[in-house]
């Protein structure tokens, strides 16, 4: 376990790193003080934080010699992380097609469901509330425009 942790956390840290770089080409603007790479650079900086106190724990501590876990796609939760993923990948793909208001309270409802939650109503009235707030703070509060799809030119 102690091998694959180090290798994970290097492996982390170079994405990390990649991921930092890659936000250093992103587009500067004049009269904003924080531009779209802040939030990235953040996350970045902390992935390889993490990355970084785990390799240095897993290189200062003994071998307990316990086997790393092995990833099956026969294991129930792995199937829902793969099906999770699906729903995102379908989510990106119709984000310009039928824009953000119909699309996100779709994936979240998805979501729900492979989470386990059944109370329909529930899970529609915070799915549909969720996107609605998103919505108005992109919008109205910090003036970002959603993709609308074919709904562009209501809003």
């Amino acid at each position: 376990m102690r091998i694959a942790n180090i290798v994970s956390a290097i492996i982390g840290m170079l994405f990390s790193l990649a991921a930092f770089l890659k936000t250093l080409t992103f587009k500067k603007f004049t009269n904003v003080p924080v531009g779209p790479e802040f939030f990235p650079r953040i996350l970045c900086i902390a992935l390889f934080i993490c990355c970084l106190i785990l390799l240095i724990t897993n290189i200062l501590k003994k071998d307990d010699g316990k086997k790393a876990p092995t990833i099956s796609p026969l294991n129930k939760d792995m199937q829902k992380c793969i099906l999770a993923l699906a729903v995102i990948v379908v989510y990106a793909l119709l984000w310009n097609v039928i824009g953000f208001l119909l699309a996100t309270p779709l994936a979240l409802f998805a979501m729900m469901l492979i989470l386990g939650q059944r109370n329909y109503l529930t899970m529609t009235i915070v799915a549909v509330c969720a996107d609605l707030v998103i919505f108005c703070a992109f919008k109205f509060l910090l003036q970002i425009e959603m993709p609308m799809g074919f709904l562009d030119g209501l809003f």
